[in-house]
């Protein structure tokens, strides 16, 4: 996943810096404006910048050295953000703060607009995509490392399933008595599954590969037939499982999949954001001129 870059105060003022900075007929034209008065004397704006500038200037300068930079990469590798990626990227980060109440109240909390949030994401995605393009590739080292990660890609031996958790053994063969009767599992289990996270979802907990549960629970639901019913006990309690279908374990095929391979392999190599922005500055002609002696 792509990592934020990180949003404080200090970013927003940055950004606010950049954006007074980058009209200076309109600055000086307005330098005696007065934006405050103190008991009756007058604070200007020329007064207001020359203080941004000296406590923020820096940061400003040097964010928009980095994005200059940046760009000129970007142009010269022909790389850029995908749109389908992005929005992907954005609803995980949305659904990570809780929706996107939650994630307005953490940008209002900020002094950032949803629009400047999705600025700097897109620079992040941006700058990652740059990394990852610039490592060397070559198709031995690609099929090296598949092999050693092969557990990301193979379609593990999975079943898909429905419980219901109560306290006791007997209420668990009262129920599964029930359900073999023919009763409705999820109108069982929204009444009696301790479980608060499936029982309103009628006892589904969907695909559970092997590790994903307690052990106690695995051995019954993967030696359990499609339809069949068994009971588990574990710490927390008496399980009634019943198994929908079965996904049966598939080793994945490289060549079907190498490109996914590449793109996780550039990944997982390239610099991070920061050591890679130092490499672009490094390697640049920069000469900065700020501030003027």
């Amino acid at each position: 996943m792509t990592s934020l870059k990180r949003i404080n105060v200090l970013l927003l003022i940055a950004i606010l810096v950049m954006s007074v900075f980058s009209s200076p007929l309109a600055m000086l034209a307005q330098s005696e404006e007065v934006v405050a008065k103190v008991n009756g004397v007058d604070i200007t704006r020329q007064q207001l910048l020359d203080l941004l500038e000296a406590e923020y200037g820096y940061y400003a300068l040097q964010d928009l050295i980095q994005k200059e930079l940046v760009r000129q990469r970007a142009e010269e590798l022909q790389v850029s953000v995908d749109e389908d990626e992005f929005m992907e990227t954005y609803g995980l980060i949305v659904a990570q703060f809780g929706g996107p109440q939650a994630l307005a109240m953490v940008l209002m909390q900020n002094g950032l607009s949803e629009g400047q949030f999705i600025e700097q994401l897109k620079w992040n995605m941006l700058v990652a995509s740059l990394a990852g393009a610039e490592v060397e590739v070559n198709e031995d080292e690609l099929k090296q490392w598949f092999e050693q990660n092969r557990s990301w890609y193979d379609q593990p031996f999975a079943v898909e399933v429905s419980h219901i958790l109560v306290d006791t053994e007997e209420q668990a063969n009262e129920i599964l008595a029930q359900l073999e009767g023919g009763a409705d599992l999820s109108e069982l289990a929204a009444e009696h599954s301790l479980d608060p996270g499936t029982a309103p979802m009628g006892g589904y907990l969907g695909l559970v590969t092997e590790g994903l549960t307690v052990p106690e629970f695995e051995a019954v639901a993967f030696a359990l037939e499609e339809g069949q019913f068994g009971l588990a006990e574990s710490a927390y309690g008496w399980h009634i499982i019943t198994v929908h279908s079965k996904q049966e374990a598939v080793a994945a095929d490289y060549a079907a999949i190498a490109h996914l391979v590449e793109q996780d392999y550039r990944r997982t190599k390239a610099l991070d954001s920061q050591s890679y922005l130092f490499k672009l500055e490094q390697e640049a002609d920069l000469e900065v001129l700020w501030p003027a002696q």
